[in-house]
């Protein structure tokens, strides 16, 4: 490989153990894939925070206490729990307090505490271009697709030490020749443009798509510019992500390296042309949908958390109801989310409406069965497609209005739309 002096010191162990060892590895991987150099990267989001035994505690809390340091800004993941509120969520003093003991040793090494798996809502993220490291999934697609930065589909903890070397190999989504779409998704004619009007078809689409392309670099022809707000955009690379492995796409005439048809593709043409219908959608909402739930037991929003604005917008689609007195209303959102909507008295009206807000944690985390919860509603295609096989709980997908009535009713409520016929 070729390495800087600096580098090489790192190597030489001239910069500490943890480093050293932490350069080691990454050399190991990039002499794997024949790797000819490192990058630099500008930033790392830590998704080694969700407590998944206690191997993973030792590992963090041995890092620290010898001294481990980031060496660039890193962002740290959702948590098991809201560490202020874990036993309102029916979680173990045990998870609670391996929760604080990773928390602790994140904060150690310098890690900026936002606790969250969408911290570009809360104003931390790369820009065009620039060389990151993340292994949470929807932060990977986000980052990549919806702003241009630059980082692999890493597997935790290696983007921990990417983040204390501050390099990553120069290989795959880091390397631009690589990012050009090799295939391509049509909308067929009998999805309308006034259909986008309900955010869920984003993620429909996004699902198809997802299970279409599986882990390849595709584009998307047809998606409509107007309206795909950062929140919309949030839901499709976290659906994309979840129906398949997608850590890159390109949304023609949306994303940043797609304006044109030309500059998604760069040299290439498409190696494949497959279009979505109606009947696509049909079969994506059927797939994180179990059509014989009526009953709800919860409704969920922020898989991933909630920004400011959706926050407001769920008070604001209340209009003055409240939560049914047999259904559960969670709202997930990042700390400094919170903060904000105390100081606004948006809290205080969701908490009127009888929603319960939460922080930190991952809601695919919660006790469902200590909390008696087994069906959940939710407008998140990825917490649709994984609350069954990780939680055992029955899915059924609705846009965030579905959501809400289904809220204020205590059952399955949902609009006709021309995919539902």
């Amino acid at each position: 490989m070729r390495l800087t002096d600096k580098e090489k010191a790192m190597l030489n162990g001239e910069e500490g153990e943890i480093r050293q060892q932490a350069i080691q590895a990454l050399y190991d991987l990039a002499m794997f894939y024949d790797v000819e150099e490192f990058v630099e990267i500008v930033g790392c989001h830590d998704d080694s925070t969700v407590y998944a035994g206690e191997a993973q505690v030792a590992f963090a809390e041995m890092l620290a206490e010898k001294g481990a340091k980031f060496a660039v800004p890193t962002t740290t993941n959702a948590t098991a729990c809201d560490i202020e509120k874990w036993d309102r969520q029916k979680h173990d003093v045990e998870t609670m307090s391996a929760t604080r003991r990773i928390e602790a040793a994140h904060v150690k090494m310098g890690a900026i505490p936002t606790w969250s798996c969408a911290p570009y809502h809360i104003g931390v993220a790369p820009g065009f271009g620039q060389q990151f490291a993340s292994a949470e999934s929807n932060v990977i697609c986000y980052y990549n697709s919806i702003i241009g930065a630059r980082t692999n589909r890493y597997a935790g903890p290696l983007e921990l030490l990417c983040g204390i070397a501050g390099r990553a190999p120069y290989f795959g989504l880091h390397v631009p020749e690589n990012r050009h779409a090799q295939g391509l998704v049509k909308l067929g004619a009998d999805i309308k443009p006034e259909y986008f009007t309900d955010e869920s078809i984003w993620n429909l689409i996004s699902y198809a798509f997802g299970s279409i392309v599986k882990d390849r670099v595709w584009a998307l022809e047809g998606m409509p510019a107007r309206g795909a707000t950062n929140e919309i955009l949030k839901q499709f690379s976290a659906t994309a992500a979840s129906s398949g492995g997608i850590a890159l796409f390109h949304m023609i005439g949306v994303t940043p390296e797609a304006q044109t048809y030309e500059q998604a593709f760069g040299p290439n043409k498409p190696e494949e042309v497959v279009e979505i219908h109606l009947s696509d959608l049909r079969d994506a909402e059927n797939q994180i949908t179990n059509p014989d739930v009526t009953d709800l037991d919860a409704v969920v929003l922020g898989c991933p958390h909630a920004s400011y604005n959706e926050c407001v917008m769920v008070r604001d689609l209340f209009r003055g109801r409240r939560v049914n007195d047999n259904t559960n209303f969670w709202l997930i959102t990042p700390r400094s989310v919170v903060d904000r909507l105390k100081d606004s008295g948006v809290y205080e009206d969701l908490v009127r409406l009888g929603v319960e807000v939460y922080s930190d944690g991952c809601i695919l985390e919660y006790r469902n069965q200590k909390l008696g919860t087994r069906t959940m509603m939710s407008n998140s295609g990825k917490f649709d497609t994984y609350c069954f096989a990780m939680r055992g709980l029955q899915p059924v997908f609705g846009s965030m209005a579905d959501c809400i009535e289904s809220a204020v009713a205590g059952k399955v409520v949902k609009e006709a739309k021309p995919w539902r016929s």
